[in-house]
């Protein structure tokens, strides 16, 4: 289990060795940190027939990690949009009856804030009468797409995100490197998932280049429809590059603006480049900051590409204002 997730795996164990386990969990976590792997684990440990820890091998254990359990059900979205009331009722049916090797259900709903009405409202019945001897977890990053009386009916498990060290000391463990991995942590919103599936794509590297080469047109010295160019196939490679780059670039400057000095900032530490963006209005760079928002929830996906207002001649535009061009 990743570090910093084994704060709230030990409230589990505690509340499970006391026989205080709640009928639900909701086990609220930033997107990218491992919160699945923390729910299925808190499964697992449900339905131990030990009661021990990750490595068991008893028969309830070995079940789920080879074939998947019989007493155990995972709902997710899988290619749809969202979770709909058929897959919450089929999930629900399995809750009910006799477990079979008579230690409980476990229900597992990942990204319960994707629900449908209809199929909140169908788990919401099952929360308010709960059968026997079940648990039901639920997953979210977005906690206010959850039905207040959802909420309610159900344990609050938080997960907080620990000292950016803590992640940078597990990119380099995982990829023997030394770099810091600061940058790609900021860009990705703080998930070492994430940046740890750029590493292995190379996407990394090819961040960095354009973050350098921003630096370089900010300066007066870099070739803009370069630059262009190279921002469109990070967002082919991984949308969440782009905006996250933008976004993060865009808070530097504001934070620049207000005296930040440039080696507190996230990833823009070039004070010539600082300079040159300074002088942006800062309701312009807010209502940059917003956009780049709008478009992330709105343009992640195979076809946003071709809706982004962030991208080919009018991402050029952008940048070439941005200059002063």
């Amino acid at each position: 289990m990743y570090s910093w997730l084994m704060k709230p795996l030990n409230e589990y164990n505690r509340m499970r060795e006391m026989n205080r386990l709640p009928h639900a969990i909701l086990l609220c976590a930033p997107e990218g940190i491992g919160s699945a792997a923390l729910a299925a684990e808190f499964a697992r440990s449900f339905l131990c027939l030990r009661g021990a820890g990750e490595d068991c091998n008893c028969h309830s254990c070995s079940m789920i990690r080879n074939s998947g359990h019989p007493d155990l059900t995972v709902i997710d979205r899988g290619k749809a949009q969202s979770i709909g009331v058929d897959a919450m009722r089929t999930g629900i049916n399995t809750l009910v009856g006799t477990p079979t090797n008579g230690h409980g259900r476990v229900m597992l709903i990942n990204q319960a804030n994707l629900m449908t009405v209809q199929a909140s409202n169908a788990l919401l019945k099952t929360l308010e009468e709960p059968a026997p001897n079940t648990l039901i977890i639920l997953t979210t990053d977005n906690i206010r797409s959850i039905l207040p009386t959802i909420i309610s009916r159900s344990m609050r498990v938080q997960v907080t995100l620990p000292a950016i060290s803590e992640f940078s000391d597990f990119l380099r463990s995982r990829t023997s490197s030394d770099r810091d991995f600061i940058p790609e942590l900021y860009v990705s919103g703080m998930s070492p998932l994430k940046v740890l599936d750029w590493v292995e794509n190379g996407y990394d590297e090819h961040l960095r280049s354009c973050l350098e080469l921003f630096v370089s047109v900010m300066r007066g010295q870099g070739e803009i429809r370069k630059l262009a160019a190279e921002l469109e196939a990070l967002y082919k490679e991984d949308p969440v590059m782009l905006y996250g780059l933008m976004y993060s670039l865009i808070s530097d400057v504001m934070a620049y603006q207000n005296g930040i000095l440039p080696e507190n900032l996230k990833v823009l530490k070039d004070r010539e480049a600082l300079d040159s963006l300074a002088a942006i209005h800062p309701d312009s760079l807010s209502e940059a900051a917003r956009k780049v928002i709008m478009l992330k929830g709105a343009g992640v996906g195979p076809t946003g590409i071709k809706n982004s207002l962030i991208t080919g001649l009018q991402l050029l535009n952008w940048l070439e204002l941005l200059r002063g061009y």
